[in-house]
Parts: C-alpha cells; structure tokens; sequence
C-alpha cells in the first residue's frame, strides 16, 4: 500500500519537473553584472589593502591554506594545525578562532571570492538568447529530496536573489513550511513539549533555554535562543556531546549535561528514535510516514562508526524523506490547478502568479499546502516579490 503512494506520487512528479525546466528563470543580465563587478572591486580592493598591511609586493594567494598558514606563523605566530591529509587547515572555523582583524580580512576576500565564483557561473550557465537560467531536476537523492543540476539554482548565494526575477505583470509567491522537520518530528513522534509550545504560539527555541536555565520566556536573548536552535536541530539528528561542544564551544561534559537536560523533556521524541532504529535493525531499512524506503546495509555493523551513522540515517530519513513527501504531493496538487511552479528550494515552492491574482493566490496555495498529519498542521508562510531576493 504505501510503495504504490510513493510509486504514484513519483509518477505525478515527472510533469511537474518537466514544467519547471522548460519555464526556467529569469535573469536581470544589467544587475548581475553590476554586481559582478562591484564584488570583484571589493575582492581586489581587500587583497591590494592585505598586501599593503602584510608588506607583500610579489603575489600571493589567499585562498591557499599554503599562503594563509604561513602569514599565520611569521605573521601572527600562530601554527595552524594539519589536516589528516598533512595540508594545513585555514578553514573559516580556524581563522575565526585567531581572532584578529588581519584573519577576519582574508575570512571576508575568501567570502568575496567565493561569492564571485557563483555570480560567474550563473552568468555562464543563463541562456543568453532567452534571458534565462534552466535547471535540470534530479531525483536521486534517497530522501526523495529535490536537487537541481546543470544549474544548480539551490546554491545561488543570498545577495544575488535579486538578479531573478518575475515575468512583466506577475510576481513570484514563495511558499515555505513553518518549523517544518521539528513540526515532523513532533508529528510522528506523538510529541507533547513541542506541540504545547506550538499550540500556545510559543518560539520553539526560545521556550527550550527559558524551561532548561528555569528562566522567563521573555529574557532569553537572541544569543541565547540560537542555543536552543542547535538543541533542537543537532539531537533531532543524532547529534552527540562531541558535535554540540565543538558547535557552542563549550566542553563535551557541559554539552552532556545540556543534552541530559533537553532529552528529559521530550520523552517522547527519545523513544521515537530508539524505535525507529530498532525497526531499522530488524527490518535492514527506515521508511517515511508514506512509507518512502530507504535500506541501510551497516544498521548492524559490528563497526560502531558504520552503525551509529546508520542509525542517524534511519532517523534522517523519517524526517527529512517525510518532508520531501508533503512538498512533492503539494507541487503535484498546486501543477494540477494550473500554478506555475518556478523552483523548489529545500521545503519551499517558489510560485509565478498575475499580480491580479495574487490575493486568491495566497489563499488557494495555502489551503493545498497545509496539510495535516496525526492532528499536527504543517502550517505555511508566502511572501510576495518581484524577484526571489524580495521574498525573502
């Protein structure tokens, strides 16, 4: 019964990824070359403004961890660290821990760099005649996750959002699930903490901090909220001590006890996940609430790396598969109205409606797309734009 849900729904998909390769999308070419050029000036502006600092008049690479670490020793005396391989790691994370405006400086070049990097290559990638960039859908991911490629319009970089923009006369609708994997997660797990929060229209994050320090709701800073976004996220996932330490740099022992805090809270999450993989051994697979399979060969390694990654895939995929499946079921019912589907962006439907339809837009997306699972709504937020870049 619930192969032939995924089969049929897999069927459903091939028009709808047919559609929104062949409309591909449009490319401001004057903006994005604006801002081609004015990234590469800040670039070169930054690298002429370190060679002057550092005294260096011949030419040097900043994005060599070669380069970097040896300004980093003669420089700064700090010895950066080898990587298993024996190069030396400048990664962000370690230049950030240097702490010092030089390292901060080449953070931003190799930022800028990067970011030149893709604005060149959806410059490359858009079709010059139509004005466009056309992505192919590839459904290869076992999550049943949808990817783009030849272009990959997924990893455009924020700041260059604002290059694709609408037809005349229409407006993109971006259509985003709230809190969509934990929402998920609480779903299938019969949850209670979560849902209380949700129901009482609580953030999430922010009530995690207040209920594990025993402080107010309303004092928890920002600071503080994003510790509770780790929490929440990281052991959804299998995150360990080890990995929360090293993201909230605090000591693996403090990371525990936070981890022993927070699981004491949600007991019905925990057991959800102990069952799951449980399933899993028995069975040699995990499966989404629609029953999308995923088969997992080391879920009885007796090498513990192997299992332990095979026991948060079985997790993973319960989550981030069920999510996959809601959002293909909405893109099929929203195609089947005669929506014009843009693109996909992770648990989003990028939409192209008239701008005299936008009103009865809104309320039809929303109504298809807020579904509801074991009496848990996935509720939905659509902002309006001319390009992707207003929407957000």
């Amino acid at each position: 019964m619930h192969s032939k849900i995924i089969e049929n729904l897999e069927h459903d998909m091939i028009n709808v990824k047919q559609a929104m390769e062949q409309r591909g999308l449009n490319v401001d070419f004057p903006k994005l070359d604006k801002l081609i050029q004015k990234t590469l000036q800040e670039k070169n502006g930054i690298e002429q403004e370190l060679k002057q600092i550092l005294g260096i008049q011949g030419e040097v690479n900043f994005n060599s961890s070669r380069d970097v670490a040896d300004i980093l020793f003669k420089v700064l005396g700090v010895n950066p660290k080898r990587t298993r391989t024996g190069r030396y790691s400048t990664s962000r994370r370690v230049l950030k821990g240097v702490n010092n405006p030089l390292t901060d400086k080449i953070a931003t070049y190799r930022n800028l760099e990067k970011l030149l990097s893709s604005l060149k290559a959806i410059h490359k990638a858009t079709d010059k005649a139509k004005g466009k960039i056309f992505c192919r859908y590839i459904d290869t991911c076992m999550s049943g996750r949808l990817y783009t490629k030849s272009y990959s319009f997924q990893s455009i970089p924020e700041v260059a959002r604002g290059i694709i923009c609408a037809d005349g006369g229409h407006s993109f609708i971006i259509a985003d699930y709230n809190s969509f994997e934990l929402r998920i997660l609480s779903a299938l797990s019969d949850d209670v903490y979560f849902k209380e929060c949700w129901a009482k229209g609580l953030d999430l994050h922010r009530k995690v901090v207040a209920d594990m320090k025993g402080v107010l709701y309303d004092s928890v800073t920002d600071k503080e909220r994003k510790l509770g976004k780790t929490l929440n996220f990281g052991l959804a996932y299998g995150q360990e001590a080890n990995g929360l330490a090293r993201n909230l740099h605090i000591s693996i022992s403090e990371a525990q006890e936070l981890m022993d805090v927070y699981k004491s809270k949600i007991p019905e999450i925990e057991s959800f996940k102990s069952e799951t993989i449980k399933k899993a051994r028995s069975t040699g697979f995990t499966e989404t609430y629609y029953g999308r399979k995923r088969f997992l060969l080391d879920i009885n390694a007796s090498n513990i790396t192997d299992r332990k990654k095979a026991e948060r895939r079985a997790v993973n995929h319960c989550i981030q598969g069920t999510a996959a499946d809601i959002l293909k079921f909405s893109l099929v019912k929203l195609h089947s109205e005669g929506f014009k589907i843009s693109a996909t962006v992770h648990d989003s439907a990028l939409v192209i409606v008239p701008d005299l339809e936008i009103d009865k837009s809104l309320q039809r997306i929303k109504e298809i797309m807020e579904i509801e699972i074991k009496g848990m709504k996935f509720t939905v937020s659509c902002k309006i734009g001319k390009t992707w870049g207003e929407c957000y």
